[in-house]
């Protein structure tokens, strides 16, 4: 590789992308070498030349800088491979003979813009920056040397490449099943079979990241003989099913907007065998809830003993929290007016930019308007495969809370 352009670092900036923050905005450059082009591989220096590590630079991105590599050389495959090798290896520890996992989660990793999921024996990829866009071919390399996929796909459909100026993709490197079967792809995690679509489920076909909060909901379900149980947000099933497996269990609803979704999780609750204690309803949530509490169905005469909110990300950005806690607001509100006393709210938040305090005041608050009080009993946060980095807040995003309540 040619000898790297460098960029000098702002004083002002300089600990934060010291201590680890892979992120460099504009306002954190001083000065740069000239002829240096989007997606290229530059060295960070600070004020004083002393150098800072290895990232890829986009001009018109708000991230112009992701520091991927933390010493004086170039990002090349061999380096890549290593530092996949490293992530899979942490994993080993958390989830020993786990194959449905996340093995690369971007920042927590140390490899910005690069999401690494495995599914048995197929592995998923998506790529979020330019700079990692173009080191692909290399990742792919490293991802058949360190682990020897049957099934590789590339998953970069997700919307947020366009701020890199880069297409959504989707594209089968190779597999031992047809695309038809990788769209129900089946897996087994945790005492349950899933169907996911590999092709086009969220994420890349599972929420693994509350894989393990699906565990530790099972202890609440069974603390209520004959349990109803309402999991708004149901998707393929994870929080429904877990809750159906539960010998006291009596009926499961699970809502979702998305036909796909619905049609999976109902698929997987007769794989399951809990299909009898399970309906799914495509359905928009809000609107559901909203006319269940408001008495316009007869949802409201049989009130649930435990009820799940785990809804998408209601805000990107720090401009739109507002309008989040509205919506979040909103669900508390009419979540509490179908629960019984003594029931259960299990409420999560998948947003960096909804804390954990705040979403216990969004709880609290209506608690207040709906006149219920709740007990806090349990604290969720994201599975191990999604490592917290003390010095990079913006990877830690999910957290939830049980409540129970009194009245």
């Amino acid at each position: 590789m040619h000898k790297l352009k460098t960029i000098t670092l702002n004083p002002a900036e300089i600990a934060r992308i010291r201590a680890g923050h892979p992120w460099v905005y504009s306002k954190s450059i001083a000065s740069g070498d000239a002829g240096i082009e989007a997606g290229d591989q530059v060295r960070v220096v600070g004020p004083r030349h002393d150098v800072i590590g290895v990232g890829f630079y986009h001009p018109d991105s708000k991230i112009r800088i992701r520091i991927v590599r933390r010493e004086d050389a170039p990002i090349d495959s061999d380096w890549l491979a290593w530092r996949i090798q490293k992530a899979i290896d942490y994993r080993k520890l958390c989830y020993p003979g786990r194959n449905v996992i996340r093995l690369v989660n971007s920042e927590s990793d140390g490899l910005s813009g690069l999401i690494i999921d495995r599914y048995d024996d197929a592995v998923l990829f998506q790529i979020s920056s330019l700079g990692m866009e173009r080191m692909k071919d290399s990742i792919i390399q490293a991802i058949r040397s360190v682990i020897a996929p049957s099934i590789l796909i590339e998953r970069n459909d997700v919307s947020n490449r366009r701020f890199e100026g880069l297409p959504e993709i989707r594209h089968i490197h190779e597999s031992s099943l047809s695309e038809e079967a990788l769209t129900q792809f089946t897996v087994k995690l945790a005492g349950l079979t899933y169907h996911l679509d590999l092709m086009n489920g969220n994420k890349t076909g599972l929420y693994l990241d509350q894989i393990e909060n699906h565990e530790l909901s099972k202890p609440i379900i069974a603390a209520h003989p004959e349990a109803r149980v309402l999991d708004c947000f149901s998707y393929i099933g994870g929080f429904s099913l877990t809750a159906a497996s539960c010998e006291n269990t009596r009926s499961v609803i699970g809502l979702d907007q998305s036909a796909d979704a619905v049609r999976l999780a109902a698929l997987n609750a007769t794989t399951n065998g809990v299909d009898s204690r399970c309906q799914f309803i495509q359905t928009n949530v809000f609107d559901w809830l909203r006319n269940a509490s408001s008495g316009q169905s007869d949802v409201a005469q049989d009130p649930f003993d435990v009820i799940i909110l785990d809804p998408p990300s209601f805000t990107k950005n720090r401009h739109t929290v507002d309008a989040a806690i509205r919506g979040y607001k909103e669900l508390h509100v009419r979540a509490l007016k179908l629960l019984k006393p003594g029931g259960h709210l299990l409420t999560y938040s998948c947003s960096h930019h909804i804390s954990a305090d705040l979403l216990r005041s969004i709880a609290f608050e209506a608690s207040l308007d709906t006149h219920r009080e709740l007990i806090e009993s349990h604290a969720f946060y994201q599975a191990k495969d999604h490592p917290v980095v003390p010095c990079v807040p913006e990877t830690f995003y999910l957290k939830g809370f049980a409540y129970f309540t009194n009245n």
